[in-house]
């Protein structure tokens, strides 16, 4: 039995840079683009205008940050970990939180 594998993931400017939190089952790797259209194509219209500048000028970046076995528990973890860096500080933007 296979167990899939839910990514949920970080995108930002920069190294130092956190700006939306997701979730997919998408390769992080492989399929980049589609994950960065997959959000723009989601979001609200500032989502959306934030990832088409970040990849026309090239600033843009997307890093893992933890897997999940199952959609809902995706879901619940891209809302926690959201909620996590707001209490840092950092504004995440996300329809998840």
């Amino acid at each position: 039995m296979t167990i899939a594998q839910y990514r949920i993931f970080g995108i930002g400017s920069d190294n130092d840079d956190l700006h939306y939190i997701g979730w997919t089952r998408r390769s992080l790797d492989e399929e980049k683009a589609q994950i960065f259209s997959d959000v723009a194509e989601s979001g609200s219209h500032d989502i959306a205008d934030w990832v088409k500048q970040a990849v026309d000028g090239g600033k843009i970046d997307i890093f893992e940050i933890e897997l999940a076995p199952s959609a809902e528990d995706a879901r619940d973890s891209a809302t926690f970990w959201c909620e996590y860096y707001r209490t840092l500080g950092i504004n995440v933007v996300t329809g998840l939180c």
